[in-house]
């Protein structure tokens, strides 16, 4: 028998607890087997699929804390379109991932392995904004089980604001996220562009939608919702890529082809809110830095070239995408069938708000009043406007939390942005490439709104902690300056 020392609360192959650990593994494993030979005799298969996926999530969430969290977040954000059903309720992955971060969050809490971070006025803000959201939904909604549910739904979609402030506290930290950011924006444009070459190569319909009110030309959704969403998620990306890449660094190159990737993917949605928000934030970027900086032409001139050359393949590629591009013209605005359809509902929008204007008819309750009705058939009718809806939906209180949210949000970014010196430092780049983006979802919003959905709400969780940690690093040099 071995007299090594052995160290208390660890099990040595030589022990009669090890003997009988190995035993309950041998017969554990063959119960296992057993049951699952059974199963596959007898039950169907289907199911197999979400459990491998599921734990494939579990997985990954837990891999190099907190990397593997948050890569699983930003990626189920950037799949909205698949869902699974569970009895009423329609779980998108960002639903599903965001309630697993948090629980894991909690525990590491609990365990000691995480510290939690003071909430800040945004936070607050945004909470009260929710809470609202359920009062009004369950005070003056028109189906009451409804509205709470998608207050509940909308809950889990903006969780990932308050998660990642919790996950992201130091500048490495902030630079990680930011990298996984992009490659996911990336990912998800390169997806939607090789779905528009299957469809060209092989008439496949993956990932692509057929416009009736255009004769049914294919616009790119990739895993979004709807091509109007791509297209804003691919404008959102593409200024973020040219933010970094007019600011410079080793990886520069990188950012070209992400803008590229990006522009392209904007162009193949056929989303003209994304097209006109590429341009005038896209100029704002150019601006900012032209200002900042002088920029040099030959930074300039691939971004030039890139763009020009994707215009041209579109073109070549797309027939329908001259007549597409014209309708931008402000002429033809008043013959565009979409426009018009907006405006329908806009007007019903502003009835209710009449009836209803202190805390609105709850959660999403615009769909439950209405129907829209096209050559595919009937569906539950959507308020686009990001603010009419929050109106509609939580009434002139919930606007002014909501405004006041967004407005505390956008002053903390601006102080970091506004002293010139402070972009020397990688977490104000970051907040001003992540304020261009969310400048491109606040305006597309106003067309095709999207808010509802992770994504938005993980950018927005980024941005804050970006404010954050600029904030205590202009601080720390100021600091230091002084010493």
């Amino acid at each position: 028998m071995s007299h090594e020392p052995q160290t208390p609360g660890l099990l040595y192959p030589d022990s009669d607890w090890w003997r009988v650990l190995h035993k309950f593994e041998r017969v554990a494993v063959l119960v296992c087997g057993v049951a699952l030979i059974y199963l596959a005799a007898t039950e169907s298969l289907e199911w197999i699929p979400f459990v491998a996926g599921v734990l494939g999530v579990l997985v990954v969430l837990l891999i190099r804390w907190p990397y593997g969290a948050l890569c699983m977040i930003m990626a189920a954000a950037a799949v909205p379109r698949y869902q699974l059903s569970i009895s009423s309720w329609n779980a998108k992955p960002e639903h599903l991932t965001a309630a697993a971060c948090g629980l894991i969050l909690l525990l590491r809490m609990w365990h000691g392995d995480q510290s939690w971070r003071k909430l800040q006025k945004v936070d607050f803000l945004l909470l009260s904004f929710l809470v609202l959201s359920f009062f009004s939904s369950y005070v003056a909604s028109p189906d009451r089980a409804a509205t709470l549910r998608w207050s509940l739904l909308m809950t889990f979609a903006m969780s990932p604001f308050f998660l990642i402030p919790q996950m992201v506290g130091t500048q490495e930290q902030l630079e990680k996220a930011m990298k996984l950011l992009l490659f996911v924006g990336a990912a998800e444009a390169l997806f939607g562009i090789l779905c528009f070459l299957s469809y060209l190569l092989f008439g496949t319909e993956l990932g692509v939608t057929f416009f009736f009110y255009l004769d049914f030309i294919p616009g790119v959704h990739g895993s979004q919702w709807e091509p109007n969403i791509f297209g804003s998620y691919c404008a959102c990306f593409a200024v973020m890529f040219l933010f970094y890449y007019l600011a410079g660094g080793r990886t520069s190159g990188w950012y070209l082809a992400g803008f590229l990737v990006t522009t392209v993917g904007v162009l193949l949605s056929l989303a003209r809110q994304g097209w006109a928000c590429l341009i005038i934030v896209g100029a704002m970027v150019l601006l900012y830095h032209q200002r900042r900086a002088k920029i040099q032409w030959k930074r300039l001139a691939p971004i030039g070239v890139g763009i020009l050359a994707t215009l041209l393949i579109g073109v070549s590629l797309m027939r329908d995408l001259p007549e597409r591009l014209a309708t931008l013209a402000v002429g033809q605005v008043s013959d565009d069938p979409t426009i018009l359809h907006r405006l329908k509902y806009l007007a019903l929008a502003v009835e209710d708000i009449r009836e209803h204007p202190i805390i609105g008819l709850g959660s999403s309750s615009f769909q439950l009043l209405y129907e829209d009705q096209d050559d595919l058939g009937v569906s539950a009718a959507w308020l686009g406007n990001l603010f009419m809806r929050v109106v509609h939906d939580t009434g002139i209180v919930g606007l002014f939390v909501f405004g006041w949210f967004l407005f505390e949000l956008g002053r903390g970014a601006w102080r970091v942005l506004r002293p010139p010196s402070l972009l020397r430092n990688p977490a104000a780049t970051a907040v001003g490439a992540l304020s261009a983006g969310g400048l491109v979802m606040l305006i597309a919003y106003q067309l095709t709104d999207a808010s509802n959905l992770g994504f938005t709400w993980v950018h927005f969780g980024v941005l804050a902690t970006a404010v954050r940690i600029a904030v205590v690093n202009s601080r720390d040099a100021i600091g230091i300056a002084c010493t």
